[in-house]
């Protein structure tokens, strides 16, 4: 029997925001996460216009982490764009 894998809402915003930002021609960037990599790093990197944006890709009822609320305030503290992508339209409000 062949199992086909799900899809879940997070996966396919992630490669809904991929396939928009590539459209778009923005330079991005998969965040690798792992055993040493730092823990609430957030999903994906974008530059645009001369600044770094970081970009945390949830499904619609996705919330964040403690690790990830601690580095969305550390962005906050040091002036970083940081950013909840749940839908196609917040990706499209951060770049236009």
């Amino acid at each position: 029997m062949t199992r086909i894998a799900k899809t879940t809402k997070e996966t396919q915003i992630k490669q809904t925001v991929k396939d928009y930002l590539n459209l778009k021609g923005i330079f991005h960037y998969h965040n690798m996460q792992g055993i040493a990599s730092y823990k609430g790093l957030p999903d994906m990197t974008i530059h645009l216009k001369g600044q770094v944006h970081y970009l945390e890709l949830k499904a619609p009822k996705g919330v964040l982490s403690i690790n990830q609320e601690i580095f969305q305030a550390q962005c906050q503290y040091d002036g970083i764009q940081f950013h909840i992508i749940k839908t196609l339209e917040d990706i499209m409000e951060v770049v236009e």
